[in-house]
């Protein structure tokens, strides 16, 4: 299920041009690599609270990455693939206890949602975003691939 939604993401992303990574449609929405890069980070945020029953900001250092050192798509292609290994390896770990215990996101300000919400905001958060990544690039003129990739 992940590779089905997040292969026309990475295929989005590497689309981006690095004199691209800073556009944004309107000056209050995210830049294109804060999208790209956002769609990975909230990924993995919910995984580790899903699987810990809690993320605190010290969690970040898991998979570390500075958002403002970003050169190129692939940067972010790169850490996305960091961020699915991540769920890969631990999904399995998962018990029924994990998905009916709330979990607390202390990185934005104590927020509870239970565990199963908290899992399947994953895929939410990806095909949400991955189209809103899709409208970024209609507006810089490039065309998203196809948003579904069955291989």
């Amino acid at each position: 299920m992940l590779n089905f939604a997040t292969k026309p993401l990475d295929k989005a992303i590497l689309l981006i041009s690095d004199k691209s990574l800073d556009w944004k449609p309107i000056d209050e929405a995210m830049t294109a690599s804060q999208l790209a890069f956002h769609i990975y980070e909230v990924s993995f945020i919910y995984m580790v609270g899903t699987l810990k029953g809690v993320f605190n900001k010290s969690d970040y250092a898991m998979i570390p990455f500075d958002i403002n050192s970003i050169k190129s798509a692939k940067e972010i292609v790169d850490y996305g693939n960091k961020v699915k290994a991540y769920i890969r390896e631990n999904l399995p770990k998962l018990t029924e206890e994990h998905l009916t215990t709330q979990v607390t996101y202390n990185c934005w300000g104590g927020v509870k949602i239970g565990g199963f919400e908290s899992l399947s905001t994953i895929l939410e958060e990806i095909i949400h975003h991955r189209g809103q990544l899709a409208l970024y690039l209609r507006m810089l003129g490039i065309k998203p691939p196809f948003i579904y990739d069955f291989t």
